[in-house]
């Protein structure tokens, strides 16, 4: 079976799709307390960035655990170094976009 990274980011965007209006949402939301917080001049707190770090982690771990379960898989499914590699990717690049945004708003409640 002939894969194209087309048809794989084809299928990904009918997977997120309901889940669209809530993302850019959050990122309005998270851009205009943005400017809040550096109109404040109180860019980035080490507080905020324990706070971020550890909500990222949260991210991670919990993208790293549902990751096979959303494809219907199971961690007996992944066999290969490249599987195991793939997810811990996906894990880490959730636990990023968990931390950016959750930055400004712990930022904001410190």
């Amino acid at each position: 079976m002939a894969f194209s990274i087309f048809g794989i980011l084809s299928v990904i965007l009918e997977a997120i799709r309901p889940l669209v209006p809530f993302l850019l949402a959050w990122i309005a939301i998270d851009v205009v307390l943005l400017m809040i917080t550096f109109a404040r001049g109180q860019f980035p707190g080490f507080q905020a960035r324990k706070t971020a770090l550890r909500a990222g982690l949260l991210f991670m771990v919990g993208a790293f655990v549902a990751g096979p379960w959303l494809t219907q898989a199971s961690f007996g499914d992944l066999t290969g170094a490249v599987d195991w590699l793939l997810l811990a990717a996906m894990a880490f690049a959730v636990g990023i976009a968990g931390f950016l945004l959750t930055l400004p708003v712990a930022n904001l409640l410190r």
